[in-house]
């Protein structure tokens, strides 16, 4: 936090040698749990806003973009999902999108940091909508990677809603081949996952490419899932990877249609062109196609930010 002019502003620092500076109202938190420092600030522009580690996670007027790609068109992939794994998530709004599905009868959740939670329930209700308490959901504290190692549970659908595989991270090895290999395992023949896939403008792409290369190592099916936040400053994808080899954008699209679900972003033509991705990503696949491992996981902030 810093004040200049005699205004609070709130600074994200970031590798590519920029800065963003918000014009806050007021900070609500700001302290450190066991695993990240983290900051809740309602801002002019944003309204509420989510920090970890410095660096901006979801913004109150505009993260229901990043929540309705992230979670529908994973779901919508898969034919009836009635369990859905999600890891991550700590603010709870992928698990309200989730919960937007009435044929779900069970959700486990697993976020490693019990005290974001707990601040996020208490400071950001806009964003759980009181999710927590849907009695289909299991919120377990812990570990993503050894739930999935040691679960005999399946599920139909996983969302990955982790933040940046920093070297180093809690998340860094959340984003290898060997992890993947673990989540198909988790999820029944006709499973899909759905990961947070990193920014994709032309300056900052090697992360999601190798995102995208490293589950087509695991996965038959995997398609980038474009879209642009104003709380972002870039445009980013999420990635929906299938153990259906018939996976299909039309059988997707159909879905969305029967479903007639009342989103803010997703509609049915938004749909039908949601996993069209510019030639310079399919350049950047080719390029950039070393996969992530356990011994080789490593991305500099200069990779993700």
């Amino acid at each position: 936090m810093e004040k200049h002019q005699r205004r609070l502003w709130f600074r994200e620092l970031q590798s590519s040698g920029e800065e963003t500076f918000y014009a806050c109202r007021a900070v609500l938190y700001h302290g450190r749990s066991r695993y990240q420092q983290i900051d809740i600030v309602e801002t002019e522009m944003h309204g509420r806003v989510l920090a970890l580690d410095g660096v901006v996670q979801s913004a109150q007027l505009d993260e229901f973009i990043y929540h309705e790609v992230l979670v529908h068109p994973a779901m919508w992939s898969h034919p009836a999902p009635q369990s859905v794994l999600i890891i991550g998530g700590g603010e709870g709004a992928t698990l309200r999108e989730v919960c937007r599905h009435p044929d779900v009868r069970r959700i486990v959740m697993v976020e490693i940091d019990g005290e974001l939670v707990e601040i996020c329930r208490r400071l950001l209700p806009q964003w759980h909508q009181g999710a927590f308490d849907d009695p289909r959901v299991q919120l377990i504290i812990g570990d993503g990677r050894a739930f999935v190692e040691n679960t005999t549970e399946k599920f139909d659908v996983a969302v990955l809603d982790l933040s940046d595989p920093i070297e180093d991270s809690p998340a860094a090895l959340l984003f290898t081949k060997e992890f993947y290999d673990r989540v198909a395992k988790c999820l029944t023949p006709m499973g899909c996952v759905s990961v947070q896939g990193e920014c994709i403008s032309p300056q900052k792409l090697v992360a999601h490419a190798r995102i995208v290369n490293t589950l087509k190592q695991v996965f038959p099916v995997v398609q980038p899932c474009s879209y642009s936040l104003h709380s972002f400053h870039r445009p980013d994808a999420h990635i929906v990877a299938s153990k259906n080899p018939q996976w299909s954008v039309s059988a997707v699209v159909e879905r969305a249609r029967s479903m007639d679900m009342p989103l803010r972003y997703l509609s049915v033509p938004m749909v039908e062109k949601l996993f069209v991705v510019p030639p310079y990503l399919e350049e950047a696949y080719e390029l950039h196609c070393e996969p992530l491992t356990d011994t080789a996981h490593q991305l500099t902030c200069e990779d993700l930010m």
